[in-house]
């Protein structure tokens, strides 16, 4: 008796020990770090979730919780509530940043076996005739199955697979014991860890709280837990107020603002089969578990059993009805469909926790071993020849998306191992097999389905760490500790990583990225799609405003106002002498800039250069001088370009430039976040004969194309036009960058240092100064100690009125901090309070009457409104589209 609970109590870190083990052993076989030089880094774990940890460094040296380095000086504080407010993030602070891309190989080793043994501790507890050998097993599938396989670029949604079971765990001891607090302080924690799969999360505790209460609980006990449960709600939801509520005011104004219509009651009722099914084929206990619900549900009949059978099987039906499953990721999702697909795994494990605890007595019957076993070889065989032919079943890892021939072979391959669980469990359950055969079958079929998930999802993601290399040799060339920022040449690296860096840029990519700025830089000319905001594009003058000083690689066409600084490595760095020394100080005052919002793209910088330094005509638009198969035309600020002939339809232009002029193309028409426009790949550029860029302009090339500089001579510009297009710009400029830049040299700035959340300003001349930092309603600015007004301008920027010799300093505090931090005190202080005095005081009938209801009806209303409403409402919605629209 001893000997086992020793083992039982040692089984949350036999599980992790196990996952992480299991890991290990894929990173061996593929080459993986720390057996070799690979990273498990890619898409969102490269481009958002790495150099968001280099930039958790520079935050604890001489940065900022509050205020990032990147997209232009924007709100941090939710991008870290988002990515990497777990404690596990604090390890890379003792990590240097140029090994920061195979750190991330060992902290989801850390986190994976964490989730483990979070499972475990969970299962044993809440299902103590399961036994170790099955709580072990059913653990590690929760961590090394398909979900972790597909979604672990986003590493911040590990941590609440860790957090979630013991939620779980804490609502049981809730209800079993009366004891709320670790409730309580579960529910903040995954408040804490992410507060954007805290939703889903919420969403599932409201769904099952009513119902668990009913179901888990004696009767006489139900008012009591009941009231427990409510307070313990409340008092998580204002002890998380200072993460969730300026987390929130920062999401509703990032760029996520498309219309509920097109991202919600676009698309098909049943779609996105293929990622889904290859996710639950990599575990597929999920599978026969909710079949399992179904046969046995009639001798289930423990409250726990009904409750996750019900829970399950409901559960994962809804991942496939799109209305159902839109609502739960508050609305829509670019990529990732289940992202709750842990929830879902869970429910259908504890349900399974629950079949595994019961059986027969033991009859043994031989064909019962016997079709078990053939069922095992059947997907010994089926895994190994889709492991050998992972690499036609690796879409996925290449384009986050399975292709649907890929998603049947991968389906197949979940189906037999569905199948086999089934026989096994079933069998198990009748008396017919042994528990050790039982076990044996099972750990087999895991190894085999992780093995194929790892192999296929993550073996076959393309190698980041060269390019991190040429990157990291680049940025590390650029040692200027002033306030100027980097800028791409063209799409040479991903934004973030000039943050990560610890440099400065106007660059950014979360999903948090701010509406305004986004849409401010698409309108300066700048490259962007989704909530990518990158820095190449523009043209010179919004550069040298926005303090662009540092180019990393050249852009399309050769700029010889740019002077190389380092041309040796991977990629060259050119500086542009003729960035301001500072923020522009200027007598026009912001107010006389409001027509902004009805110039664009290099007509934006035709109307700086006239609004702020006086220069008329600084750009001209040229028009073509020959159109062969083709036909441009404007109507009400929108220009068509229609194809005459399939096989040639070229517009060209033969331009005699005098004296230096920098030379621009733009095609441009829409302001979103889509990922696509109906304007793309319209055209191939050539300067002299020479083609520049193909296809353009294209998710990661739609800024303004710099076609070079040139000097006295003749050029030749020819658009190959590749499909028909209706835009808002269309065409060549020329550029006078010398007229611009003797302005510029002439044009008198403003210091201005930045140290941590503050930004100081120092000013010989008076005026209006205009600063290159992204507006938000976290700023406050006092000058020579006076509160002064932070006037929004240029679409996104800030500009202060400063009087001669005065100094100033702007503060941010991100909206809704304050008051945050207010609930979040108010939260400590009334749950501290509540456990002393319900602890002592019992609670009424009629307390415990009303909250029984409230949880009932709860309960009732979130299932009725996401798994009865929701697919109701899309189905009228969509069918009123129809007969409308035809």
């Amino acid at each position: 008796m001893k000997r086992y609970k020793l083992t039982d109590k040692a089984a949350p870190l036999i599980a992790g020990a196990v996952t992480a083990a299991l890991f290990m052993l894929f990173y061996a076989i593929h080459g993986f770090y720390p057996f070799g030089e690979r990273s498990v880094a890619w898409c969102d774990m490269d481009q958002q979730y790495v150099p968001l940890l280099m930039e958790l460094k520079t935050v604890f040296s001489d940065g900022s919780l509050l205020l990032s380095r990147g997209g232009g000086m924007m709100n941090f504080y939710g991008v870290f509530l988002f990515f990497l407010s777990s404690p596990l993030s604090l390890l890379s602070l003792a990590v240097k940043n140029s090994d920061m891309i195979f750190f991330v190989n060992i902290l989801l080793v850390i986190k994976t076996a964490l989730s483990s043994a979070s499972a475990q501790l969970y299962l044993g507890r809440v299902f103590p005739k399961l036994g170790t050998g099955f709580g072990v097993l059913m653990s590690v599938m929760y961590s090394a199955g398909g979900y972790v396989m597909m979604y672990y670029q986003n590493n911040m949604w590990i941590d609440m697979m860790i957090v979630f079971p013991l939620l779980m765990l804490s609502l049981f001891r809730l209800l079993e014991k009366g004891r709320w607090g670790a409730y309580t302080v579960c529910l903040a924690v995954c408040l804490l860890l992410n507060f954007y799969i805290s939703f889903m999360v919420i969403v599932f505790v409201m769904m099952l709280g009513g119902a668990a209460l009913y179901l888990c609980c004696e009767s006489h006990n139900r008012g009591s837990r009941a009231v427990r449960l409510i307070l313990g709600d409340i008092c998580a939801a204002l002890i998380s107020g200072v993460v969730w509520l300026p987390a929130f005011l920062q999401y509703t104004a990032s760029g996520r603002g498309n219309s509920l219509k097109e991202i919600y009651f676009g698309g098909y009722f049943i779609e996105r089969n293929a990622d889904k099914a290859a996710l639950l084929a990599g575990s597929s206990l999920v599978l026969a578990g909710s079949v399992l619900c179904v046969v046995f549900r009639k001798s289930v009949r423990s409250g726990k059993g009904v409750l996750f059978s019900y829970g399950g099987v409901i559960s994962l039906a809804g991942a496939f009805a799109e209305p159902v499953n839109k609502l739960l990721h508050t609305g829509s999702y670019q990529a990732y469909p289940l992202r709750y697909g842990f929830i879902v795994l869970l429910l259908v494990f504890s349900a399974c926790g629950e079949l595994l605890s019961e059986r027969h007595e033991l009859k043994k019957k031989r064909r019962a071993y016997m079709l078990t076993g053939a069922g095992l070889l059947l997907l010994a065989g089926v895994v190994t020849a889709a492991y050998t032919e992972r690499r036609k079943l690796s879409s996925y890892a290449n384009s986050l998306w399975v292709e649907p021939k890929a998603g049947i072979i991968l389906s197949a391959v979940g189906l037999t191992g569905a199948a086999v669980y089934f026989i096994c469990i079933y069998s198990f359950r009748r008396g017919h097999t042994s528990r050790l055969f039982t076990f044996a079958v099972m750990a087999a079929v895991v190894f085999g389905e992780s093995f194929l998930s790892f192999g296929v999802n993550v073996a076959e993601i393309n190698d980041t760490v060269p390019g991190f290399r040429r990157n990291a040799a680049a940025f590390a060339r650029i040692t200027d500790e002033e306030f100027v920022r980097i800028k791409a040449g063209k799409k040479y690296f991903y934004p973030n990583y000039a943050e990560g860096w610890g440099k400065y840029s106007i660059g950014h990519y979360t999903s948090l990225t701010d509406c305004g700025t986004l849409y401010a830089l698409k309108r300066l000319g700048y490259s962007s799609h989704w909530m990518d905001m990158d820095s190449s594009g523009g043209t010179m003058l919004t550069d040298e405003l926005l303090l662009n000083k540092y180019i990393i690689g050249s852009p399309v066409g050769k700029n010889t106002y740019y002077l190389p600084m380092d041309t040796e490595g991977g990629m060259a760095v050119y500086t542009d002498p003729n960035v301001l020394g500072g923020a522009l100080i200027s007598d026009t005052a912001p107010a006389e800039l409001a027509d902004f919002e009805n110039v664009q793209r290099v007509e934006a910088t035709g109307y700086i250069a006239e609004k702020l330094f006086g220069i008329s005509g600084a750009v001209e638009k040229l028009s073509p001088d020959v159109a062969e198969g083709v036909e441009v035309s404007e109507k009400d600020g929108i220009t068509t370009v229609d194809k005459q002939n399939e096989e040639k339809a070229e517009l060209t232009y033969n331009i005699e430039v005098t004296g230096r002029k920098e030379l621009y193309f733009d095609i441009f028409g829409n302001y979103s976040t889509d990922v696509e426009e109906d304007y793309y790949e319209a055209a191939d550029i050539y300067v002299n004969g020479t083609r520049v860029q193909a296809a353009y302009p294209e998710s990661y090339c739609c800024g303004i194309l710099d076609l070079g500089t040139f000097e006295d001579e003749s050029v030749e510009v020819k658009i190959s036009v590749l499909r028909d297009i209706s835009v808002s710009v269309f065409g060549v400029w020329l550029y006078d960058a010398d007229r611009v830049n003797e302005a510029l040299a002439a044009a008198e700035t403003a210091d201005v240092s930045v140290k941590g959340s503050k930004v100081k300003v120092s000013a010989v001349k008076g005026g209006y100064v205009y600063l290159p930092v992204a507006f938000s309603k976290g700023w406050s600015c006092s000058i020579n100690g006076r509160k002064a007004p932070v006037i929004r301008t240029l679409g996104a920027f800030m500009a202060i009125e400063m009087p001669e010799g005065g100094s100033a300093e702007l503060s941010f505090c991100p909206s809704g901090l304050r008051a945050g931090a207010v609930l979040s005190g108010a939260g400590l202080v009334m749950f501290v309070l509540l456990l002393i005095v319900i602890r002592r005081k019992k609670v009424s009938n009629t307390a415990g009457n009303a909250a029984k209801k409230c949880l009932y009806v709860l309960s009732a209303v979130t299932v009725g409104v996401f798994y009865i409403a929701a697919p109701v409402v899309w189905t009228a919605v969509n069918v009123i589209s129809l007969i409308v629209g035809g």
